[in-house]
């Protein structure tokens, strides 16, 4: 995959960039959802001090934000110095661990300095990551002090347990991170060398690899323990300094004891990780039998039961608890991704070409957007007093790779999307896309998007859509809105509640892929829409007969609904559903695709 350079310029700057020598420092951001954040972070590096005749460069690795994470990007690479290129690059596998691998495989820099989104440097920071990889030629990775700005109140003896949220405040003067000392820095604010990583560090690191929802963490732990083990030196450099942004949330029980249970899950593996070869056998049950009498210490000493315990007390336990039962945990996870792994083999070459296709999409702005008409086959059908608007929905492609290749249709790449949980970003830059487009046009017309079941539960969507009439000159009524009647039955709640949002912002709405399955009729008398979208499965059965089509055609002559009859390829189909009562039609039979726009911002 390439990393695109997102400058006025494109053609040129990507040129300097690949042609660049080896850079001093690659500082690279991974952010997931940080539109908000890193504006902070990246104002700061704008103003670092003493590092005239430094070569860097910054990369934002965007773990699949579905914010407007590449729109802040944007906007700052239009101003930003080409001396120190910024670059974006789209990360489509979830989990942190997933977009540090990618920086650092992206970087030009022999030095990779991390900063969470959340990580705000202090303005000589990057000019004592310098200094220390230039006075310690031994170290693999060195971690910064980090100082927290806690946006909330602490609970009572907070500082217990405030490495957990990667504060490390170890004194003003350099530390060697010992192996029997069995601690090592977290990757807020960590500095690497980048062949150490590179030779010491896996492609795909064991813990937390698919993300939070793992209900793991210490992937960072993980990897400065291969580094470790190669031989290189870990420090600890008290003059590269950090502040992190901790807000109130994260300071309450509830985050605080989740995430304490996902660090305990994690242990086993780090302490295998961290044992010789020949220790594991003897060290594995003393490591049990001794977190066994921890934790039957921690219930005598604060009691059974939880509603007892102070926050910090309640960290400490759900630690305690948690690696109790690591062993087993990770057991099990090992063996679901032997088996997952032995399924994945006749796919995992097919899935790595959608996955990439899709990265370099999102990287490059470039989805192929077509669209076909919805035709109105007979006027006499159409409902009273209603003026008929040409009418169209949105189809997406990806862009071919080769000369001659169509475009992939979403069929190909759909799958992929869903499996690494990249549909809501999908839609999103879709939705993008089509504003960017309708900015300002004034034609009377109505183009209809289809929402997955991750954007109709996303209570971020609601948000997203009053930005995006806020931003541009778009008339709502000029956007329909269509939901699967599949995803409507299965999250009826989250769907009402969207629909009744898209209608106070003047959206019209329609169900699509409507079959004949008991209950549709019966919920969607209970939702305002605009549109109902026939499946062509219903007429392509063998036993089709027409009383299904025809209870729909009951339904929006009584509800005032507009109907439309889906996959009508042949003139023979097109005249059995005329006679039924459906005024409005699509499919290839009736009208082909269409280039709607191909967005760029060469």
């Amino acid at each position: 995959m390439t990393v695109v350079d997102y400058q006025p310029n494109r053609a040129t700057d990507s040129s300097v960039v690949s042609q660049r020598p080896d850079l001093d420092i690659t500082v690279a951001i991974p952010t997931y959802n940080g539109a908000e954040r890193i504006p902070q972070v990246l104002d700061h590096l704008s103003q670092q001090e003493g590092i005239g005749s430094l070569k860097w460069e910054v990369i934002v690795c965007d773990n699949n934000s579905y914010d407007h994470t590449l729109d802040v990007i944007v906007e700052y690479q239009k101003d930003w110095p080409k001396e120190y290129p910024l670059r974006y690059c789209f990360v489509p596998e979830q989990g942190a661990a997933f977009a540090r691998q990618r920086a650092v495989t992206e970087s030009h820099g022999q030095i990779v300095a991390f900063l969470d989104d959340d990580n705000i440097p202090a303005y000589d920071w990057l000019l004592n990551v310098n200094c220390f990889a230039q006075a310690y030629p031994q170290a693999g990775a060195f971690g910064s002090q980090i100082h927290g700005n806690f946006q909330g109140n602490l609970p009572d003896g907070f500082e217990q347990i405030a490495c957990f949220l990667a504060i490390v405040e170890r004194g003003n003067k350099p530390h060697l991170y010992t192996p029997k000392s069995k601690i090592l820095p977290p990757a807020a604010g960590l500095a690497v060398r980048k062949k150490a990583w590179l030779n010491a560090v896996p492609e795909r690191l064991f813990l937390n690899h698919k993300g939070k929802k793992a209900g793991l963490a210490s992937e960072d732990l993980e990897a400065m323990l291969y580094i470790q083990k190669a031989g290189w030196e870990i420090w600890y450099n008290s003059d590269m300094v950090v502040t992190h942004q901790i807000p109130g949330k994260r300071l309450q029980q509830e985050y605080l004891v989740a995430l304490f249970r996902c660090v305990g899950l994690s242990r086993f593996y780090i302490r295998w990780l961290g044992t010789k070869d020949w220790q594991r056998l003897f060290k594995a049950p003393a490591y049990i039998a001794n977190d066994l009498r921890k934790l039957a210490l921690h219930y005598l000493k604060n009691g059974l039961y939880q509603t007892d315990l102070t926050t910090v007390t309640a960290c400490e336990r759900a630690l305690l608890k948690s690696t109790v039962v690591s062993p087993a945990f990770l057991l099990r996870k090992a063996s679901q991704e032997i088996w997952q792994t032995r399924l994945d083999n006749t796919q995992l070459p097919e899935r790595q070409k959608w996955l990439q296709r899709l990265a370099d999409a999102f990287e490059s702005r470039h989805l192929e957007l077509y669209r076909q008409e919805i035709v109105q086959v007979n006027s006499s059908l159409t409902l009273d007093n209603q003026t008929y608007v040409s009418q169209f929905e949105i189809l997406i492609r990806l862009p071919q790779t080769a000369v001659g290749e169509p475009p992939a249709s979403p069929a190909l790449f759909f799958p992929t999307a869903e499996r690494y949980g990249l549909m809501k970003t999908l839609d999103r830059r879709v939705i993008q896309q089509v504003f960017e487009v309708l900015d300002s046009r004034s034609e009377k017309e109505v183009n209809c998007l289809n929402l997955s079941s991750g954007s109709v539960c996303d209570p971020g969507f609601f948000s997203f859509l009053k930005e995006k009439l806020e931003r541009y000159q778009v008339k709502p009524e000029s956007l329909c809105f269509e939901i699967q009647a599949c995803t409507l039955l299965k999250f009826f709640d989250d769907a009402q509640a969207l629909i009744e949002y898209l209608k106070t912002l003047g959206f019209i709405v329609a169900i699509d892929e409507i079959t004949d399955i008991e209950g549709y009729r019966d919920g969607i008398t209970q939702l305002s829409v605009d549109y109902l979208k026939l499946s062509q499965t219903l007429w392509n059965s063998p036993d089709f007969t027409g009383k299904a089509v025809q209870a729909w055609v009951d339904v929006s002559q009584r509800r005032g609904i507009q109907l439309i009859a889906k996959g009508v390829e042949t003139q023979s189909m097109m005249e059995r559903l005329q006679k039924l009562g459906i005024p409005h039609m699509q499919g290839y039979y009736l009208s082909k695709l269409t280039p709607f726009t191909q967005i760029t911002t060469a």
